[in-house]
């Protein structure tokens, strides 16, 4: 734990100790009359690395130093200065890990809800009563009362202690492997509700999976959990519940650390955990330590990484652009999304590597969300008519009609363009009908087009709210 008093290390700090690192040594070598390419061939190393080191660019390994502080007969100075930035760097790193679990657990004691709270809650007419900790754009108060019974329903079951008793039989590897793609499937479909009736199940056969399979299988068993648990997480944000949300991830982070050992796992579980900080009030802090501890994580990685990495990284990216987006950061956001954007020029293609649906088509979408939240709906309406969903896998189904969800919101801006945003609401139910139940922001804007409709020129809107529940 950090100690009270002790000063955060930030990267300049970091920076600033390369820096003078480099130039300790630079000044070493100009006193014994040295020019680079002498005293690199000397300690077997090139001379653009050995300037790159100068310039506070780069710091390499411990027998480096070893050696010129040796051939520079700097009596131990240059090895002690190398160790001093280690111990600093060390230091900065593990502030940096005490933040991130500072965000994920300490977000416990104030808007996660223990097993006790939900009974409580759902008891008599609690379901109906409006929870604490919500975010602007998930209003529970706008959810449809099918809605409101589906998530009632959602929490019990997942909140519901393990029994001590086997109440399933056991499924094999194959099947359970199965039953959770299915139920990624169906949630990228827009098919919440059948989500939500096929996941407690599964997560309790996943349970079950880790405690009966050979222990040559223990690991793959584990991610299967971990994968359920990511199923439930974002679904739960759907329909509005970030505390439940950030429970079921954190389920799935702890499953893919501490028994599935896969580093790309691991990242979409804090992508999860990101993603449900920033659905609670005055979290959007919390959530961009998660997302960028996570990325430091995957930047560190010794491997080249492969597509499910990449994936999971150009997902963590685009949240981060998405946090920065929230907390009135344009510059923060634009270089995020360029970030990923080359992420996805290296992926190549559109694809769903561990559900996240990323490459450049889900850039440009996540363009298209950021300008039609930030006030910059011609930018959004521009992007999307360039836009070309084909590429998409087929499953994105949600993905596709969140583009017409937030193109309705840009055209909504100008009461003259109406007649467009209805129309792109219309094409977001065709693809995902379920969505107009959830969507708090989509129904506010419904509630919004229906205080100034024209009957003339939206046609479709009123019946549009009829099956949404929604009243003017």
């Amino acid at each position: 734990m950090q100690a009270e008093g002790q000063a955060m290390i930030d990267r300049q700090d970091l920076q600033q100790a390369r820096l003078a690192l480099g130039r300790k040594l630079a000044a070493l070598r100009t006193s014994r009359g040295l020019i680079q390419q002498a005293l690199a061939r000397q300690v077997q190393t090139t001379r653009s690395t050995l300037a790159m080191v100068e310039r506070g660019r780069q710091v390499v390994d411990r027998i480096f130093w070893l050696r010129c502080d040796a051939l520079l007969v700097a009596d131990g100075e240059l090895l002690a200065a190398y160790d001093a930035y280690r111990h600093l760097q060390s230091e900065f790193n593990a502030q940096r890990a005490e933040a991130a679990q500072r965000a994920r657990w300490g977000a416990v004691s104030e808007v996660v809800m223990t097993t006790s709270d939900v009974t409580a809650r759902e008891s008599g007419d609690g379901i109906n009563r409006k929870p604490q900790n919500r975010s602007h754009d998930e209003q529970p108060e706008t959810i449809p009362s099918s809605a409101a019974r589906l998530l009632a329903h959602f929490r019990r079951q997942l909140l519901a202690p393990i029994p001590l008793k086997q109440t399933i039989d056991p499924t094999s590897l194959p099947e359970v492997r199965q039953r959770v793609a299915q139920m990624h499937s169906l949630y990228q479909r827009g098919n919440y509700a059948d989500t939500v009736r096929a996941l407690p199940d599964t997560i309790q056969q996943a349970n079950l999976l880790i405690s009966t399979c050979p222990e040559a299988h223990r690991n793959r068993a584990a991610a299967l959990l971990a994968a359920a648990n990511l199923a439930a997480s974002k679904v739960a944000v759907k329909l509005g519940d970030p505390s439940l949300a950030w429970i079921a991830a954190d389920r799935a982070a702890r499953a893919a650390a501490d028994q599935a050992e896969d580093a790309a796992l691991v990242a979409a579980a804090a992508f999860s955990v990101g993603t449900a900080l920033l659905a609670m009030p005055d979290r959007n802090d919390n959530a961009e330590d998660v997302v960028l501890s996570a990325l430091d994580r995957l930047a560190q990685t010794p491997h080249q990484l492969g597509s499910r990495a990449l994936s999971a990284q150009g997902a963590l990216t685009l949240l981060a652009a998405l946090v920065a987006a929230r907390k009135d950061q344009p510059a923060a956001a634009e270089r995020h999304l360029n970030g990923a954007h080359a992420l996805a020029n290296r992926l190549g293609t559109d694809r769903n590597d561990l559900w996240t649906g990323f490459g450049p088509t889900n850039v440009t979408i996540h363009r298209i969300n950021i300008a039609a939240r930030t006030d910059h709906p011609q930018l959004a309406i521009h992007l999307g008519e360039q836009l070309d969903t084909s590429s998409l896998p087929k499953a994105l189904m949600s993905r596709r009609a969140q583009v017409h969800l937030d193109l309705a919101a840009a055209y909504a801006c100008a009461p003259e363009n109406d007649p467009a945003a209805v129309l792109h609401l219309l094409e977001a139910e065709r693809i995902a009908p379920q969505t107009m139940r959830v969507h708090a922001r989509t129904r506010h804007l419904i509630g919004d087009l229906l205080a100034r409709e024209r009957r003339a020129v939206t046609p479709g809107l009123r019946a549009l709210a009829d099956r949404a529940e929604i009243t003017a």
